[in-house]
């Protein structure tokens, strides 16, 4: 049996007070949250510990951290922590693991805290990340017919470079159409896919495992 459809399409670092340890203005830490994998955030220091905060003014619940290949974390000790007080006495391990190189793909249990960083041990030079996705997973168990014949029609430009590069332009707000073919699945689902497609509005790049859980 094929698995589920999983989308992690939200992204907490771009609805949260983002301060990093240290960063090179030339790449700066926006681009941990651009989602753009083809643009490196740099620190500009090695201290005993690193560290990516968030301070999030809305709290979204998250259970997956994604850091794209391209980083230099191979073989250091990660930490991603949490905390209610914004780590003034207390923090909390919701991941702890020695990095490898390429995709960093993990799981935890779900939390719904203010208070997040990452935490990069004894850095031998100086950080670099193209992006930090720190994402709750939703589940589809079936694919709805939704934006394509019914749903919502995106007002945009898709093009790509002659460098293979995709290009979205975002022309003006999308038309709504709202007659909906959602006859097997849930109420909180068709929430899921109507908050998925508004945050993201068909320009926003996302993670997705398809029904090969690939």
């Amino acid at each position: 049996m094929a698995s589920p459809i999983i989308v992690s399409y939200r992204n907490i670092l771009e609805t949260s007070t983002v301060t990093v340890t240290s960063e090179n203005t030339s790449y700066p830490k926006t681009r941990l949250y651009d989602r753009d994998i083809g643009k490196y955030f740099i620190g500009t220091t090695n201290p005993a510990n690193f560290y990516i905060t968030l301070n999030q003014g809305t709290w979204y619940e998250v259970n997956r951290l994604i850091i794209p290949a391209g980083h230099n974390l191979n073989g250091l000790t990660v930490k991603l922590q949490y905390s209610t007080d914004n780590f003034a006495a207390d923090s909390h391990d919701a991941l702890s693991f020695v990095a490898s190189s390429g995709l960093i793909d993990s799981t935890f249990t779900a939390q719904t805290k203010q208070y997040w960083r990452l935490n990069i041990g004894a850095p031998g030079s100086n950080p670099q990340l193209t992006e930090m996705y720190l994402t709750r997973d939703v589940a589809f168990i079936r694919n709805p017919a939704y934006g394509a014949m019914v749903g919502t029609k995106k007002n945009l430009i898709i093009d790509q470079t002659q460098s293979g590069i995709t290009r979205k332009v975002k022309l003006g707000e999308s038309k709504k159409h709202r007659r909906y073919d959602l006859n097997y699945i849930s109420a909180t689902q068709k929430t899921d896919f109507e908050a998925w497609d508004a945050l993201c509005e068909g320009v926003k790049n996302f993670y997705i495992h398809d029904y090969d859980d690939t």
